[in-house]
């Protein structure tokens, strides 16, 4: 009995804040929504017997791809022997695309100067559990070390910005502002990644470390139903198509098709990629 408590007392755990970037590929986000285009309409009013006419045109407004993001956690590991832990982390990643172009938009039944700013972010919350193996070990001076780790990705979210800001064409100088934001998000995420990594030791309780993985997701995942919020007004004039939205019958996010009056098509999304954290050990 007192053999096993000493055992039991022998048990070593250790501490790490968590700092690195996860490089995922994104799928349909990347490839077809910050590419898509903007389709517009709106009026025209001429001082003549016709009254308004009717006006389309499509800005363009890409978003850059999201190469990479930055993910911030904690984690902790539990000695299992001289060779093995048991790993447990929570962390979170995210990542933002910004773009912005001067363009015309019928409003208010003219043609008005816009500066038309866009911007999406993308982000998760995740906690993992797995197996670290050392494989090369020279006691208190340094490690280096395999590890393999499952991945719950709890809380995804999507945003999206659109903010016009129109020139009044009587002055040149008033500005008139209208914004547009949508949102959705995703959970039951699943991801596998095996990584390599090496660790120093600065004290014997006390170490900095690294490891680069690459990230597999089990699944593919989908949005679910966007919630759209705008200020802009009847009396505007001008109805807008965004770069994404419901497809016919779904409550999830699909993206605009390239097609002219194509609707949306399904998304389908994942987080494959390479990951690599830098760590701060704290032995106990």
């Amino acid at each position: 009995m007192m053999g096993s408590k000493a055992a039991i007392s022998e048990v070593r755990w250790s501490v790490s804040p968590v700092l690195g970037v996860h490089s995922p590929n994104l799928g349909d986000i990347n490839d077809k929504v910050f590419g898509a285009r903007l389709p517009v309409a709106g009026e025209l009013l001429f001082q003549d017997a016709e009254g308004a006419r009717p006006v389309k045109l499509d800005v363009i407004n890409a978003l850059p791809k999201i190469k990479y993001g930055t993910e911030a956690g904690l984690e902790f590991r539990m000695e299992l022997d001289q060779r093995s832990y048991f790993v447990i982390g929570l962390s979170g990643w995210e990542a933002t695309s910004r773009s912005l172009v001067r363009t015309t938009v019928p409003f208010q039944g003219r043609l008005t100067d816009t500066l038309y700013a866009r911007r999406a972010s993308i982000s998760y919350l995740q906690y993992y559990l797995g197996w670290r193996r050392d494989l090369v070990k020279k006691h208190k001076k340094y490690n280096i070390y395999t590890r393999i780790l499952l991945h719950e990705v709890f809380d995804i979210d999507f945003r999206e910005s659109f903010v016009f800001e129109f020139t009044d064409a009587a002055d040149g100088v008033t500005n008139f502002k209208r914004i547009t934001r949508a949102e959705s998000q995703a959970t039951g995420y699943i991801m596998l990644q095996p990584a390599v990594g090496g660790e120093l030791f600065l004290r014997d309780w006390l170490s900095l470390a690294a490891d680069f993985g690459y990230t597999y997701g089990l699944n593919k995942f989908e949005l679910g139903n966007v919630n759209f919020d705008s200020d802009f007004q009847g009396q505007d004039s001008l109805s807008i198509q965004y770069p994404t939205g419901n497809p016919p019958g779904s409550n999830k996010r699909g993206y605009l098709s390239d097609e002219d009056g194509g609707g949306y098509n399904k998304m389908e999304l994942g987080f494959n990629g390479w990951r690599a954290l830098f760590k701060i050990n704290v032995y106990y």
